[in-house]
């Protein structure tokens, strides 16, 4: 790269990626955000509408996209989606690990099935893409951007009955900085998010609710809630050669919530 370069620095033509969740919420917008980049796109979700309304958005703007069903904690249906990707698309470059759920207890009533079940989606289904992935670019000998949705519930404690989630978040943080390290030999770079509340379908009802809005916002200095649009030019970064010496973080997007 050059000084003359810079100007194209977040280009992503040429390349292809695969974005987790991608049916609604954060991931729908990091998917279109890459096509207005210029990224070919796999739009996978559990929800095979939506995702292929995503898709059809993305083919409009002149890029290639596919959509496809996906349990990110289905072993056998990440290795199939890996491969349809692959097949259709010719291959893959970079991939937004954004899938997540919530199931709220509190700790002395959380039941095992909403342990398990928040757990499986969001670190195990993190991990199984990444895995996935990880091998396509290696057998490649392909440099990549792997980027995986943390939050700031994996970093500080709250009170909103979240034990699985915050664990399931820390965990991603934990395994971005260790696959980081491990494949930096390959020039694979491993980035995560980690967003404070955002106007998504997972917290919808939550919002309901002014005392939750009202402690929400009490910690975020910027006193607002995070616009989907807003995570699109963070993960475009992190995807792009303007992060080439970026690998093996956590990237807040908080309001200013981690620095009080």
């Amino acid at each position: 790269m050059t000084i003359g370069d810079l100007k194209n620095i977040f280009n992503l033509e040429g390349k292809t990626a695969l974005v987790t969740g991608s049916g609604q919420g954060l991931g729908s917008a990091i998917a279109e955000g890459f096509a207005q980049f210029g990224a070919d796109v796999s739009v996978v979700d559990i929800n095979p509408t939506t995702a292929e309304a995503v898709s059809e958005v993305i083919r409009g703007m002149g890029c290639k996209s596919i959509s496809i069903k996906c349990d990110v904690s289905n072993e056998d249906q990440v290795k199939t989606t890996v491969e349809k990707t692959i097949k259709e698309l010719g291959k893959i470059d970079i991939l937004a690990a954004v899938a997540g759920i919530g199931d709220r207890a509190m700790a002395e009533d959380m039941t095992m099935n909403q342990w398990d079940r928040v757990i499986a989606i969001n670190l195990r289904g993190v991990w199984l893409f990444d895995q996935e992935v990880g091998k396509h670019l290696i057998s490649r000998k392909a440099s990549g951007s792997i980027i995986n949705m943390a939050s700031i519930a994996g970093q500080v404690g709250v009170k909103t009955g979240n034990a699985n989630y915050c664990a399931s978040k820390g965990g991603v943080i934990a395994l971005t900085r260790l696959l980081a390290v491990e494949w930096a030999k390959y020039n694979i770079r491993v980035n995560a998010l980690a967003p404070v509340q955002f106007k998504t379908p997972l917290i919808k009802k939550l919002l309901e609710n002014p005392e939750t809005v009202d402690y929400f916002l009490s910690y975020i200095p910027m006193a607002r809630f995070g616009e989907v649009e807003e995570i699109v030019g963070p993960t475009v970064f992190l995807a792009s050669d303007a992060a080439s010496m970026v690998t093996g973080i956590v990237l807040n997007i908080d309001g200013g919530m981690t620095a009080m």
